[in-house]
This record gives C-alpha cells, sequence and structure tokens, in this order.
C-alpha cells in the first residue's frame, strides 16, 4: 500500500475514530459520571480527554510507516 493511500486511510479512520470516542466519552460523562463527587468528575474527564492519544498515536505510526515493497 502507498503512502498517499495509507495517510488517507489513516486520516478517514482517525476521524471517525475520534468522534465516536467524543460520543461514548460524553454519553457516560453525562449518564454515569455527573452524579459521583467532583474528584472523580475531574479525573474521568482528565483521562478520558488524554486516552484518545494512545490509539492516534498508534494510527500516526501506522500512516508513517515505509511503503509495503511490490
Amino acid at each position: 500500500m502507498g503512502r498517499g493511500a495509507r495517510r488517507f486511510i489513516g486520516v478517514v479512520g482517525m476521524g471517525l475514530f475520534v468522534l465516536i470516542y467524543i460520543a461514548l466519552a460524553m454519553v457516560i460523562g453525562a449518564n454515569h459520571i455527573l452524579q459521583l463527587p467532583i474528584l472523580v468528575q475531574t479525573l474521568y474527564f482528565v483521562v478520558a480527554g488524554f486516552a484518545w492519544t494512545l490509539p492516534a498515536m498508534w494510527i500516526i505510526k501506522w500512516m508513517r510507516r515505509a511503503p509495503d515493497p511490490g
């Protein structure tokens, strides 16, 4: 797979992932976390705010990998 195709797939995949992740994090936060103490809420939103970066780093590494020979 060429670098251009890999970048296109990565950008589309990351966009979809982030949209789905944001929706899930908001639903969980609104339905389950808001009834908990403020410290737990703060910890949840801090962790949820940074947790998407781990899968995003994997996608970016995959996008930057050298093209497959052939």
